[in-house]
């Protein structure tokens, strides 16, 4: 007989999309068609998310709201040949950004994105359902800013903060195997964490062609409480734990951007980033659950996430006589999951992707749209013996469509 529970919880993830882990970067798709590489030149309003440091170069009033289409591809080929194919649906990742300049000196801005999480699901016949079946993740990053222009001090430099207050709601359903009988585990909960963030942006007087950024994001202890509802067939029942509160937490990774750009020529821009996540502390998942004896138990998962520094690299044309900007881009993202703990919980490969955008201005208003390629990558999980338990290959790609809309008013 064979009876596991591997509960998860809090592990949902952004299957194929393009950044490490379960975290998501498609919130501008002006930024998008270039790779996301933006952090040293972006002043727009989703300087917020990019580099909050450039919240305060744009004069005016400025709104952008966005949209990203995410469609994931993912497929498990285990070692005895079987093959299964994710039935996770395309994911749509909203985003809105405004931000004023007040005075020479301060800029305030808003920010709403959905950095980590979207769902993930396999078939219902999938034998690796007792380690998955479906899960979802959503995480509403609410971000306050101010952004301060020191050009009078040091010309050419800003700096922005902002306070980062993040809802987030999971869910997760997994199959339970008694030899050839079957039961559920259905588990959902709620939490809110809150963390910060700062960054700087300099434009040289002397080399007014370059342009550098850094940006610091601090971790967001989410603390998970929610319910657990648990089913089996009447002889196994006792074999799980009764339905009742359950709770556990999870730390979304600190991150450090740092960027350049350069334009040799007056229409053309250059950028690179190189971006610090600290993945390494995501070690366990520790999940409480209730006793039949009215107690509580800790179950543990492993994960032990390492630190990874990502790359990505854009250029952007610009022909302002007609209003339209030409963007491409490529970025490189190394996973953070060690091939021992490579399981259908998250299907993750080192990532390349390729991009492509466009831009329309019509008078006070732009028109984005960027487009993304994860290109079609496998990944093998460890020889291990026991580690994972279902062990094969993992094929993963994704296209993503991005769409801005965004406005200027005022001066």
């Amino acid at each position: 007989m064979k009876t596991k529970i591997t509960i998860l919880f809090v592990t949902a993830a952004a299957t194929t999309a393009s950044a490490n882990g379960f975290l998501l970067n498609e919130f501008d798709a002006r930024a998008v068609g270039r790779g996301n590489a933006s952090s040293a030149t972006d002043s727009d309003p989703s300087s917020i998310y990019y580099n909050i440091g450039g919240l305060s170069i744009a004069e005016g009033t400025h709104v952008m709201i966005g949209g990203s289409l995410i469609a994931p591809f993912a497929t498990f080929e285990q070692a005895n040949g079987t093959k299964i194919e994710s039935t996770t649906s395309p994911q749509v990742v909203p985003s809105f950004f405004a931000s004023t300049r007040l005075s020479e000196l301060l800029s305030i801005g808003f920010g709403f994105y959905t950095p980590f999480g979207l769902a993930l699901s396999w078939p219902d016949n999938s034998p690796t359902n007792d380690v998955l079946h479906e899960q979802s993740l959503r995480t509403y990053f609410l971000t306050p800013s101010i952004g301060f222009n020191l050009g009078a001090y040091v010309p050419g430099l800003t700096v922005g903060a902002g306070i980062d207050i993040v809802p987030a709601t999971v869910e997760l359903k997994q199959d339970v195997f008694f030899g050839t009988d079957r039961g559920s585990a259905h588990l959902g909960g709620t939490a809110t964490g809150v963390g910060a963030r700062v960054g700087a942006m300099y434009r040289p007087a002397a080399l007014p062609a370059l342009s550098v950024g850094v940006m610091w994001r601090s971790n967001v202890k989410e603390s998970f409480t929610g319910t657990g509802d648990f089913n089996a067939p009447a002889p196994y029942r006792g074999e799980l734990p009764p339905d009742g509160a359950i709770s556990t937490s999870i730390t979304l990774p600190q991150q450090v951007t740092v960027g350049a750009a350069y334009r040799p020529i007056p229409k053309l821009e250059v950028e690179a980033n190189v971006i610090w996540t600290n993945w390494s502390q995501f070690k366990s998942l520790d999940i409480v659950v209730p006793t039949s004896a009215g107690g509580t138990m800790t179950l543990v998962t492993d994960e032990e996430y390492e630190d990874k520094v990502s790359a990505r690299i854009g250029v952007e044309y610009s022909l302002p006589d007609i209003g339209v900007g030409l963007r491409a881009g490529y970025i490189y993202d190394p996973t953070p999951i060690r091939p021992q703990y490579l399981t259908v919980q998250l299907p993750d490969i080192d990532r390349n992707d390729v991009t492509i955008g466009a831009s329309k201005a019509f008078g006070n208003y732009d028109v984005h749209l960027g487009l993304l390629w994860v290109l079609p990558g496998s990944r093998k999980t460890s020889d291990d013996p026991n580690m994972p338990v279902y062990k094969g290959t993992f094929d993963v790609s994704a296209f993503v469509t991005s769409v801005t809309l965004a406005g200027r008013f005022g001066n």
